[in-house]
């Protein structure tokens, strides 16, 4: 089942602060079909200097930048041979749309997912899967195992033995998050 796990680098954590890098990574089972990068423009101004520092920003790496709205029609283009997920319209026509997943997706990356599209269709199922939910509920129902000192990405994805190198990369992240979602899987198989 190919999963689509998508990541916002952003110039701070506030709604306020702009987003500037989408990227994602197509999954299915555990193999990376094909992935997606691109940086966001922005304002500087707008930014907390220090996210911008945590998020490798290097203005020189922003030159080919492009706006919110270029940058959503890309993405949707690309998402498209991703689509699987069987949607039906109101006028009951179907169509199809990529099942998404992220980390802390639910609170963070799927409400800046919306903001990017606007008006625009995103063909995207927006229940999105959310990996940060799926760990949680991976300690509660495994008690035996110890948690890792805290739920930020890096200190669960070290945690499960995932190189963490690039952290704070949206593309890194993503392909992090898809790992993750995997080794959760499959450590949760095992124990049924």
């Amino acid at each position: 089942m190919i999963t689509v796990h998508f990541d916002f680098e952003t110039g701070g954590v506030e709604p306020k602060h702009p987003s500037i890098q989408l990227a994602a990574v197509a999954w299915d089972g555990g193999l990376e079909l094909g992935h997606f990068e691109q940086k966001i423009a922005f304002n500087e101004a707008d930014a907390d200097p220090a996210a911008l520092a945590m998020n490798h920003y290097d203005k020189s790496a922003w030159t080919e930048a492009k706006s919110p709205g270029i940058v959503a029609s890309r993405f949707a283009a690309w998402l498209r041979p991703f689509s699987t997920t069987q949607k039906l319209s109101k006028a009951g026509k179907p169509y199809t749309v990529a099942r998404l997943a992220g980390y802390n997706a639910a609170a963070f990356d799927m409400p800046r997912l919306r903001e990017l599209f606007g008006m625009q269709f995103c063909p995207a199922d927006y229940p999105v899967r959310d990996v940060l939910q799926r760990a949680v509920f991976y300690f509660d129902e495994h008690p035996d195992v110890t948690p890792p000192a805290n739920m930020k990405l890096t200190t669960v994805a070290a945690f499960f033995g995932i190189d963490i190198t690039g952290a704070h990369d949206a593309l890194s992240d993503a392909r992090m998050c898809a790992e993750l979602h995997h080794k959760l899987t499959l450590r949760s198989h095992a124990h049924v």
